[in-house]
């Protein structure tokens, strides 16, 4: 019995570090900013530069 709560146990702690760093290394392909989650708030001025000038020279 106690071996199935461990293999349990196992599973959870290591299913929870796997989705914690499948979410770290999804917002650190966003960048600083497009990761942030208050980005409408916050003020920063890269939130207030316009990249389009920059997506449309390629």
């Amino acid at each position: 019995m106690s071996l199935l709560i461990n293999i349990i146990l196992f599973v959870l702690i290591f299913g929870y570090a796997i989705y914690t760093l499948y979410k770290f290394f999804k917002k650190s392909k966003e960048g600083k900013c497009n990761s942030c989650e208050v980005k409408q708030d916050c003020g920063c001025e890269l939130h207030q530069m316009d990249f389009d000038h920059l997506k449309n020279k390629g």
